[in-house]
């Protein structure tokens, strides 16, 4: 799979552009190796050649593009929205929860890319989230028990505003924390002569950013449980019922018994076997049910 990708960068490299419609300076010059695919298909490629690579290109990453925003609308509608806030939403709410966040996401995206040089640079932080957020997250969940929804938000912040407080050259992102052994790189744009100056961090702020996420999430789900277990704040506080069950025999009033529209019979405390018996007693003619009376040898006995 690699080597048609090789074969194209092999060919553009090897290319006197001087001779192409595409001009004298190469496109390592114009710091557009990442695009040397379109290039290559647009200026060394007949017409009809350019036509379909191109096609087949856009049509790839509008796939891609669509499939992910869509996929993000309804994670966020179902695992977000519903699950954390809005437990009783109705499908047709949360059906409109995802077409606005849908264009929501596509705005995001498309400022993203607008403001990114480079289609590498994305992936590179998209890495650097997954590395930073998503991992303490997945570490938590498989490794210690306890954790709950309010660390995972608190570690969620806590590995994002550190990772964005080291900046980001990619999204020409200042560093706002600046870590011990920070240097200044002063870059020259070589057509335009711009003079750009970049910080770069060669402290591991990004592992830091990653413990402390983990750590903050431990820390929040247990300072959370103690607080709610030990009554320092009443259970109507527990927002996202991460920490008292909503319908749990422990915290049942009647407060949850007027509001709750979906409470199981197992839920319900269980009825004393005396006032069963009683109950049973009031509710049974026994002399309806006794032998003498409903058998049908008796009354032929009685005939005969």
């Amino acid at each position: 799979m690699a080597v048609p990708s090789v074969l194209i960068g092999a060919i553009g490299a090897s290319t006197d552009w001087n001779q192409t419609s595409y001009g004298p300076v190469q496109p390592k010059m114009k710091e557009e190796s990442d695009m040397i695919l379109p290039i290559v298909l647009q200026h060394l490629c007949p017409s009809y050649i350019s036509f379909f690579g191109l096609g087949a290109v856009s049509a790839a990453v509008m796939s891609s593009a669509d499939s992910s925003i869509l996929s993000a609308s309804s994670m966020f509608a179902r695992n977000i929205y519903q699950l954390a806030f809005r437990q009783t939403a109705s499908d047709r709410e949360i059906v409109w929860v995802m077409r606005i966040t849908i264009f929501v996401f596509g705005a995001v995206a498309t400022a993203m890319a607008l403001l990114t040089g480079t289609v590498y640079g994305l992936w590179y932080l998209s890495s650097d989230l997954v590395y930073v957020i998503i991992f303490p997250q997945l570490l938590s969940v498989l490794f210690v028990k306890g954790t709950n929804t309010y660390g995972s938000v608190a570690g969620y912040i806590f590995g994002l505003l550190l990772r964005i407080s080291g900046g980001e050259p990619y999204l020409k992102l200042p560093p706002f924390i600046y870590y011990p052994g920070w240097t200044e790189q002063i870059k020259e744009h070589p057509l335009t002569g711009a003079v750009e100056h970049i910080i770069v961090q060669k402290f591991p702020f990004k592992t830091i950013s990653m413990l402390s996420s983990f750590l903050a999430n431990v820390a929040f789900s247990y300072l959370f449980k103690y607080l709610f277990e030990s009554g320092s704040l009443a259970p109507k506080y527990d927002f996202f019922d991460a920490v008292l069950t909503k319908h749990s025999k422990e915290n049942m009033d009647k407060t949850t018994l007027v509001n709750s529209d979906n409470i199981v019979l197992s839920e319900l405390a269980p009825v004393k076997p005396r006032h069963s018996i009683a109950v049973a007693a009031g509710f049974v003619n026994k002399e309806a049910l006794s032998d003498e009376d409903t058998s049908p040898n008796s009354s032929n006995n009685e005939h005969d």
